[in-house]
């Protein structure tokens, strides 16, 4: 099959599909995208252009996109992210087309009406649709009602293990977040805060980037918490690997609290349960489809700083929970998360989707 991917390949999830995709035998994959990100060897990039820097872009690059499907003569095209390279990809009129939606693009964008009407155009045209998690198919139905194939972005249970030693001096608090409102890093901060100086063992650890990364530090230091507090910036997963599982892995819990509806799913979530680290998360999105309450972690309100710090303060305090919390998240991780068989999920959906286009 020769496969052209059109998506953001500056996303380190973006990147991951097109990584899994392009070690099938089967497949000549082609990748369609701005000029950004890690490249991986076995796969021919094709550059979009930037214009004006704005989402404009992606209107002006429709002809460019036609030419390069016209020379490249794919057997289908996969768009990620339905409101942009969804757009470009139901724009070139070529079939057979799948479209996977994400979060934003399927919860956020629709409240704008010409973001609708372009979102519902798209699926209209598109022969094969998937989404990440249950919430979000649910979502679909009012944009589309065409068949929506559910296909979790998992883990390589081989490398997210669970780490074997690790240190009873310090309890470690970690997330994996882009520094941003949506995402909640304020939240955890503060809620540490309330616990770390009763356990003065503790250690925060925020592994990522942001526009809010000077505020929050200054929150660490208005919060006289700022020495407990490490900012280890953004790690890239696919290009550094060791170090990104080296920092995940000495972690004895994982939060993730985002705001938002439009966290529909919460990969780094299901890599620390993978690990065998049990996860507080707030109950938004797909969250508690992925956090199994009281079994794979905790769950909590957004934006409740109050039950946050109760959270941490029953991990921090109660090993054995942890570390039940933790055995539990790596079996569900095992039985519903497997990235091997979730890559084997969209093959299938490829193959499918080119039989019924060639009927």
């Amino acid at each position: 099959m020769k496969i052209v991917i059109l998506g953001e390949n500056g996303s380190v999830h973006i990147q991951k599909w097109i990584g899994a995709i392009a070690n099938v035998a089967e497949v000549e994959l082609h990748v369609i995208s701005f000029e950004r990100g890690v490249r991986f060897p076995n796969v021919t990039y094709h550059a979009l252009r930037k214009h004006t820097g704005t989402k404009l872009d992606y209107i002006l690059n429709v002809f460019l996109v036609r030419a390069l499907i016209r020379k490249i003569k794919p057997d289908l095209i996969h768009a990620h992210y339905a409101t942009s390279y969804g757009f470009l990809a139901s724009f070139t009129g070529f079939h057979p087309l799948v479209i996977t939606g994400w979060g934003a693009d399927i919860f956020d964008s629709p409240k704008n009406p010409f973001m609708k009407a372009l979102l519902v155009n798209s699926f209209k045209k598109a022969d094969g649709i998937s989404v990440l998690s249950e919430i979000t198919k649910e979502e679909m139905k009012k944009l589309t009602n065409k068949q929506v194939h559910l296909i979790p972005f998992g883990v390589d249970i081989t490398k997210f293990e669970p780490q074997q030693i690790k240190s009873d001096a310090v309890i470690r608090i970690g997330t994996v977040r882009t520094l941003a409102e949506k995402y909640g890093v304020e939240y955890l901060i503060r809620g540490f805060a309330r616990v770390s100086n009763k356990y003065p063992l503790c250690q925060l650890e925020i592994v990522g980037d942001g526009p809010l990364r000077v505020s929050l530090e200054q929150l660490c230091k208005d919060l006289g918490v700022h020495e407990k507090v490490v900012f280890h910036g953004y790690v890239n997963q696919n290009d550094s690997f060791e170090k990104y599982i080296a920092i995940l892995g000495s972690f004895d819990v994982f939060a993730i609290l985002s705001i938002l509806d439009s966290e529909t799913f919460g990969v780094a979530a299901v890599e620390a349960s993978a690990c065998a680290i049990p996860v507080i998360a707030t109950r938004v999105g797909g969250l508690p489809e992925v956090i199994s309450e009281e079994s794979t972690g905790i769950l909590v309100a957004p934006k409740n700083v109050e039950e946050t710090a109760n959270a941490l303060e029953r991990l921090i305090c109660d090993k054995k929970l942890r570390l039940d919390m933790g055995a539990n998240g790596r079996r569900k991780v095992e039985r519903l998360y497997n990235w091997s068989a979730n890559v084997a999920q969209m093959i299938d959906l490829y193959k499918v989707t080119i039989q019924n286009h060639k009927k």
